[in-house]
């Protein structure tokens, strides 16, 4: 009798483990969309908040222990997103349906040329599966940005947070450049 009720129990707990629904990776877009731009923004506010009279450095002053702990939790989220993108062995571009930023501009030609031409989620996606050990290469760049900015946050180590806030706009070009398009400004119009 226990035994039939151990097999029993037993293979209730893989049914059910088996049934559950695994959470979906999330896309590149929505990893970009939903985490990194908006923790970017809110770390790049405060950062802003934090300049010194001058303008040349930040001055730990002027953050609160409110805006270190809204770092803190802005760069974890950076954090897992990156590794998650660093972990995965294939990434999905977005989801079916889902444009990506300038996807409706696909096709029309673009004042400054050919290099500044928008491109479709299909052509990122392309380039991303040619070139999965670059990609690879420039999520780790972006999960040690995140590591390093969480660590600025939770030890309120000023000159970290500068060096790399200000540094985090070049790594999110260092992979929207190879996978994206070029993230040079184009040529001011005359």
């Amino acid at each position: 009798m226990r035994a039939t009720g151990a097999v029993m129990t037993a293979a209730m707990l893989l049914l059910v483990g088996g049934c559950q629904k695994k959470e979906a990776a999330h896309t590149i877009n929505d990893t970009m969309a939903q985490v990194m731009e908006p923790s970017a923004e809110l770390i790049w506010d405060l950062m802003s908040k934090a300049y010194n009279d001058k303008g040349d450095a930040l001055d730990a002053a002027k953050l609160t222990e409110a805006d270190w702990a809204k770092i803190a939790e802005a760069s974890a989220k950076m954090q897992a997103r990156a590794q998650e993108l660093f972990d995965a062995e294939h990434h999905v571009v977005t989801a079916e349906g889902v444009p990506i930023l300038g996807s409706q501009a696909v096709g029309q030609p673009s004042p400054p040329g050919a290099d500044w031409a928008a491109v479709s989620a299909k052509t990122v996606q392309e380039r991303i599966d040619a070139k999965p050990a670059l990609f690879k290469e420039k999520a780790k760049v972006l999960l040690d940005a995140a590591n390093d900015l969480n660590r600025a946050a939770r030890g309120k180590d000023i000159v970290l947070l500068y060096r790399t806030g200000s540094e985090l706009d070049e790594v999110c070009d260092g992979c929207h450049e190879p996978f994206w398009g070029t993230d040079v400004p184009p040529p001011f119009p005359k």
